[in-house]
């Protein structure tokens, strides 16, 4: 017989020690499945037989099943599946279901007599055991019906007890997230709604609780035709009056008797008097005092005062190397607040390369500010930080913010070892010192209170371990370690369970201790129990922890190093089989435990968890960790994906390049061609993009790599290629957003009707792809530019409105800056708003990029040249070429081509028509080698102009139908060309065009209409 099995019910169907992947038969596993709901129960042959063949029974059912039972036992045992009279049974050692009945029954006698935290503590490690539904791998499976109920009820039962033991101990948050989960498991559930109704009620959140109640009450009317029990009605009662009696009595916080907060009287009036400041602009307080000097027991005590006065205090605890914003976080989830990170990245996806941290931080902060301004209204608010001597970069970041805005009604109190660690500057300090001889006799007592200040320092946590210690002992032990080590010899047998809960961390997960020491969950809370009432274990926050880091630390110190890598080791085994394990703690067990792999996949869960908080920082910083811990494939491509996203393009194609050795799937080539596209390597991006096209067959990398190669070749101008690029990659997966890279080539084609077709159903969206660099600034960009071709100003503007928004949200205004003020200049110099050109001149000013910075110099030239300034502009565009020619940029050939047409236009202006139609026969020969309509017409139109004017003749055909297609392709600059062409050539076909085009142009330019009508009449007579 295996030396242990244990039976996982509740969840997908699961064997602790036992590998169920062997059992290959699924006919097997429902034949074990069957067993195991009887919990070692006989069950009869023909039962197993109708769970195994429900449609249809073998010919031989016994000689059938006898073939499934063999299998099952060559999987788990031959001993474990005992034939029986008339029938099998399962042998284990343990049950999930049952483990779940003995603990809510513990959970709800503990409730019973008062013990709210034990109670919590029973409820939260029967929760542990629900990984899902009972047997959620056979949803249908008539057979498991009435066990899955009986589980339910059970499951219902022990979430109600978690949510009142968590109201009870003040962890409104977590007793809302309990009512509220066994409200959706059963809408019926009237004892969940009143706790949630009290959790919102205690939250400062009356009207939250009203609505409860009312969707209630509307469900029972419409569903079963009755009302609440008159005890859930009476509840709404006291809440209409507002009754303050609602909320759990706030308790005190921190040890009591010779053990309670002694003297710091000037401490608690300086945090009173800070709160009252905080009322007119956020305030930030720093209190900091070496270990054990009693910081969490001032704020312990102060916080449960301040509560009591109707303050909301929010808790929060940081620690090394947490994820970003953990300790605000949880401090405001535990209120109810309005936050969910969650909700905070992209749709998933990765911002674009180069993305500003300060600028995705500005994005988080502003939801964190919603969220503290989403507490209750007209009330003292403190924040309260404590250990932040391990808070991470980005909380120190919001706290600055706040303090530096100054508009959130807060009072945030830090509390550090060291003041030195204080991430910022604060408003005011507090140094908590040692005590003095009366408040150390007050402490301890009288007797041997000058021996044991002497001894200690004065330090108070030193003071109460050694006076604990010295248990009638004529010598007082020397150490801190010393006397703990004295006190836990006491506890008996509950001293090697306390010291393997000090060894796995600060507070006490009862389900994860319990398994890694093999122990029945019951024993160990007994151990626990000694623990508490020998001081070595306290409430804190609603959960068992060690009073103190420095207790902790000592009661582990007993354990050896090969003791302590076992615990870690098992206790990253159980914690990898949990659904939602946190990966940090995951991580962290794994590497004391030496088990380097899972190290590092914790660490990786812990970067998507950064990534989804927009802190790509940590998020490259945990994989960094990762790599260096375990460096696979897997983990460079997504750490490439993370440094493209922070601009850090080398980096980036560094890692792919280490992950090309082993990458079959092509991914690493695929973020190498990105790499190149986004740092304008062109040829390299179609090199590299066709490359992982070819050696890949998932259809996302294929796709992706096509479309990498596809804009390489449009940065080079080829379009044609592009074109047909794109069309290899037709029916890509949605979410690499192919079809607005096709709307995108489309306008650059000047074809930007269908451009827009294929743009606008994805405004909004997400190219979900972390190398596709800039897919939602480049969708914006070329609606805007398409609604501008097609004479549609105020869409245009509308949506450079939308794109600069977007900028800053992402936080990509540096590649962008300026590219609103060229597009927008171009709007409006073609509706005669002489804006324009002050638009031109601060884009020239704001510029990020060679691109943007040579198009505003043409914006520029384009002004002057209207304005009449001919030798201004053909400096201007001297100056233009040479600062463009100092190095080919992506795209340059749109520069090319606007250059072009503007030196055949200031020809004519200077009137050499020869000049003026050398430089339009380029732009026309390049525009139509090229596939580009808008600037073909252009081209053509202005070579046209300048062959009336060298009376030298022009094709009739070739105008009329280049006049017809401006509408299609260039109607915002259509307008007054097309009344060029008239004065040329005298064309009543030219100008009625140019008329009809300032009609439609006047009508899409909304306000500015009555404006540019006046230009228009102007310009046309």
């Amino acid at each position: 017989m295996n030396d242990r099995l244990g039976v996982r019910l509740l969840g997908e169907f699961r064997l602790d020690g036992a590998e169920l992947d062997a059992l290959r038969s699924r006919q097997a596993r429902t034949l074990l499945k069957r067993l195991a709901l009887e919990r070692g129960a006989t069950v009869s042959a023909d039962s197993l037989v109708e769970a195994v063949w429900p449609v249809r029974r073998p010919a031989q059912p016994d000689r059938d099943l006898h073939v499934l039972v063999s299998r099952a036992r060559s999987a788990i045992g031959a001993d474990r599946v005992e034939r029986r009279d008339g029938g099998y049974a399962l042998l284990a050692d343990w049950w999930d279901v049952a483990e779940l009945d003995v603990l809510t029954r513990e959970a709800g006698r503990r409730a019973d007599t008062g013990d709210a935290v034990g109670a919590r503590t029973a409820a939260e490690a029967a929760l542990a055991l629900v990984r899902g539904p009972l047997l959620a791998d056979e949803p249908d499976a008539e057979w498991a019906a009435e066990a899955r109920t009986v589980a339910r009820a059970a499951v219902a039962d022990v979430r109600r007890v978690a949510a009142s033991a968590a109201l009870a101990t003040g962890q409104v948050g977590d007793a809302a997230a309990h009512a509220a989960e066994a409200l959706r498991a059963d809408p019926y559930d009237e004892a969940a709604l009143r706790t949630l109704m009290r959790a919102h009620a205690a939250a400062g959140r009356p009207a939250s609780a009203l609505a409860e109640f009312a969707r209630v009450r509307e469900l029972l009317a419409e569903e079963l035709g009755v009302d609440p029990s008159a005890e859930t009605r009476a509840l709404h009662e006291e809440l209409l009056r507002e009754d303050r009696s609602l909320a759990p009595s706030p308790t005190v916080s921190g040890p009591t008797g010779s053990t309670g907060l002694v003297g710091r009287v000037e401490e608690l009036h300086a945090l009173d008097v800070e709160l009252g400041a905080a009322r007119a602009g956020a305030r930030i307080v720093v209190v900091s005092g070496e270990p054990g000097v009693g910081k969490t027991a001032l704020l312990d005590r102060w916080a449960a005062v301040a509560g009591a006065r109707g303050a909301v205090v929010l808790r929060g605890r940081a620690e090394e190397g947490e994820l970003a914003l953990q300790p605000v976080l949880d401090a405001l989830a535990d209120r109810l607040a309005d936050v969910a990170p969650d909700r905070w990245s992209t749709a998933s996806a990765l911002p674009g390369p180069g993305a500003t941290t300060d600028a995705l931080s500005l994005a988080v902060f502003a939801h964190l500010d919603d969220a503290v301004r989403s507490l209750p209204d007209g009330v003292a608010t403190a924040l309260v930080l404590d250990d932040a001597d391990g808070a991470d970069p980005v909380t120190w970041a919001w706290l600055a913010h706040v303090r530096r805005r100054r508009e959130l009604s807060l009072l945030v109190v830090v509390a550090v070892r060291d003041p030195a660690a204080v991430g910022l500057d604060a408003d005011s300090s507090i140094a908590v010192g040692p005590l003095d001889a009366a408040e150390a006799a007050e402490l301890v007592g009288p007797d041997r209170a000058a021996d044991l200040l002497a001894r200690s320092g004065g330090n108070p946590l030193l003071l109460t371990e050694l006076a604990r210690a010295e248990g009638g002992q004529a010598e007082v032990p020397g150490s801190l370690r010393e006397a703990v080590a004295t006190r836990l010899r006491r506890t008996g047998p509950a001293e090697a369970t306390l010291r393997a809960a000090a060894v796995l961390g600060a507070t006490i997960d009862l389900d994860l201790l319990a398994a890694v020491l093999g122990s029945a969950p019951m024993d160990v809370l007994e151990a626990l129990d000694v623990g508490t009432g020998q001081a070595f274990l306290v409430e804190r926050e609603g959960v068992l922890a060690f009073r103190h880091e420095l207790v902790r630390l000592a009661v582990a110190a007993g354990a050896t190093p090969a003791r302590r890598a076992w615990l870690h080791r098992r206790a990253a085994e159980v914690l990898r089989a949990r659904p939602d394990t946190h990966p940090l703690e995951l991580a962290r067990h794994a590497r004391e435990g030496g088990d380097r792999a899972v190290a590092a996949e914790g660490l990786a869960l812990a970067a998507d968890v950064a990534l989804s908080r927009l802190d790509l920082a940590g998020a490259e910083r945990l994989l960094d960790e990762a790599v260096g811990l375990h460096d696979t494939v897997g983990l460079r491509l997504r750490r490439s994906r993370v440094r493209m996203s922070r601009g850090d393009l080398d980096g980036a194609d560094a890692d792919a390049v280490a992950a090309m050795a082993t990458d079959a799937t092509g991914e690493a080539l695929e973020l190498r061609a990105w790499a190149a596209r986004n740092r304008h390597d062109l040829d390299g991006a179609v090199r590299l993009g066709r490359a992982a096209a070819g050696a890949s067959s998932d259809p996302t990398i294929r796709g992706s790599s096509l479309i990498a190669v596809a804009f390489g070749h449009r940065g080079n101008g080829d379009l044609r290629a592009a074109e047909a690029v794109l069309g290899e990659a037709e029916g890509a997966p949605p979410e690499l957003g192919l079809a607005a890279w096709t709307g995108v080539l489309r306008v650059h084609q000047g074809r930007p009707a269908e451009g827009l077709a294929a743009l606008e159903p994805m405004l909004g969206a997400e190219a979900r792809r972390g190398g596709q660099g800039f897919w939602v600034e480049h969708t914006l960009q070329m609606t805007a530019h398409a609604y501008g071709l097609l004479g549609r100003s105020a869409d245009a503007l509308r949506v450079l409105l939308r794109l600069e928004e977007e900028i800053e949200r992402r936080g990509t205004g540096v590649r962008y800056a300026g590219v609103q003020h060229t597009y927008r200049s171009w709007v409006l110099r073609n509706l005669g708003d002489p804006s324009a050109e002050e638009l031109a001149l601060t884009g020239l000013d704001l510029a990020g990029s060679q691109e943007i910075l040579a198009q505003c110099h043409l914006d520029v030239a384009d002004c002057l040249l209207r304005a009449g300034d001919l030798a201004g502009a053909a400096d201007r565009l001297a100056v233009a070429e040479v600062e463009s020619g100092a190095r080919w940029f992506h795209n340059k050939w749109r520069f090319d081509q606007r250059r072009g047409l503007l030196l055949a236009r200031l020809a004519l202006a200077e009137h050499d028509a020869g000049a003026a139609l050398d430089a339009a026969d380029e732009v026309v020969v390049a525009a139509e080698e090229r596939g580009d309509a808008r600037y073909a017409a252009l081209g053509r139109l202005v070579r046209a102009v300048a062959q009336a004017r060298s009376r030298t003749a022009y094709d009739d055909a070739t105008l009329t139908a280049d006049l017809d297609a401006l509408a299609a392709v260039a109607a915002l600059e259509g307008w007054w060309l097309a009344a060029d062409v008239a004065e040329a050539t005298g064309s009543e076909h030219a100008r009625a065009t140019a008329a009809r085009l300032a009609e439609h142009v006047a009508r899409e330019a909304a306000e500015r209409g009555p404006a540019f009508r006046a230009v228009a009449s102007a310009r046309l007579g």
